[in-house]
């Protein structure tokens, strides 16, 4: 079986001279959780249409579950959610879920099934016989999943599931995103500008600018790129340690010192991240030091999109 549930080669898409999406080469692993990121005008949205098969590429190809990307197949494997939640006015929550599994080629037994199910796992027993178009953003955004999980896709297909969400319906779609992975044969592919959640969620990450991928990965590749050479170390006798290290290895640490909590914080330049990780170990093995904590703090994704957006623009 091929490892990626969704791979495109070189997609593009034109409108007239505007590219708006170009080269493009996606590799969506399996059963992970990739976030899409990118500023407004970047190509998400067009790429997301042409993975779902609203719009044709010009040029490239791609497959989802190993079918063409727009075929019949290809597109039975997706399920979407879009970020705006519009219904039907006379609509039921039930009767909108129905509609939308024979859509996707339910019969209407399955349909009904299917739809009671779903409403039973997203806790919408109470708001089955009412309609969405009066419910709140919340719980508008759990009978979009709800609608795009009928046809058990392999693909779950997400643009903005959070945006316009107040922080407990927000922090509600967040466990279900979890849950859904945990629990089923499943890959989500996420676009969001809301990147401190993305990073809580996601296993790998692709950044796009102008409609070309600028860096992509798994999320600790991704961070590895951009880490400080910061390392928190706390050790049974910090302050020996930091004597030593200020005496032996002051030719690779740019600066140490101890913070408010005692922990030791050693400052390296990037080339010598893993030199400072493979003299630790000898260190505290000879002078029999036992090590409680030695970790490297982490970039976030906001500031790794700040870095990488910041210096493209200065770029232009």
């Amino acid at each position: 079986m091929n490892n990626y549930i969704i791979e495109t080669n070189n997609l593009t898409k034109k409108f007239g001279n505007f590219v708006a999406v170009k080269d493009l080469n996606l590799k969506i692993s399996r059963n992970k959780i990739h976030g899409f990121i990118g500023p407004n005008g970047a190509g998400k949205t067009t790429t997301i249409k042409m993975l779902t098969g609203a719009i044709h590429p010009s040029n490239g190809i791609g497959t989802i579950d190993n079918f063409k990307i727009g075929s019949k197949k290809g597109r039975s494997s997706i399920g979407y959610a879009p970020a705006e939640s519009l219904f039907y006015q006379n609509m039921t929550t039930i009767d909108y879920l129905v509609y939308i599994g024979q859509i996707k080629g339910l019969s209407q037994k399955e349909a009904v099934e299917k739809a009671f199910s779903l409403i039973e796992y997203f806790e919408l027993d109470d708001n089955a016989y009412r309609k969405p178009f009066n419910f709140s953003s919340g719980m508008k955004k759990k009978v979009i999943v709800a609608q795009a999980l009928i046809n058990d896709p392999k693909v779950l297909i997400l643009d903005e599931p959070t945006a316009n969400l107040d922080p407990t319906a927000r922090i509600n779609i967040i466990e279900i995103l979890k849950k859904l992975i945990s629990e089923r044969d499943l890959s989500i592919f996420i676009s969001s500008h809301i990147l401190s959640e993305l990073e809580s969620l996601v296993d790998e990450v692709t950044l796009v600018r102008s409609g070309e991928i600028v860096l992509n990965g798994s999320l600790h590749k991704v961070k590895n790129i951009f880490n400080k050479g910061q390392y928190q170390i706390d050790t049974s006798n910090n302050n020996f340690l930091k004597k030593y290290l200020e005496k032996n290895c002051n030719e690779f640490i740019t600066s140490i010192e101890e913070n408010n909590k005692g922990l030791i914080i050693v400052n390296v330049e990037n080339e010598n991240r893993y030199k400072l990780e493979s003299v630790i170990s000898p260190i505290l093995s000879h002078f029999k030091i036992r090590l409680l904590k030695f970790v490297e703090e982490e970039t976030s994704l906001d500031e790794i999109y700040k870095k990488i957006y910041d210096s493209k623009q200065n770029m232009r």
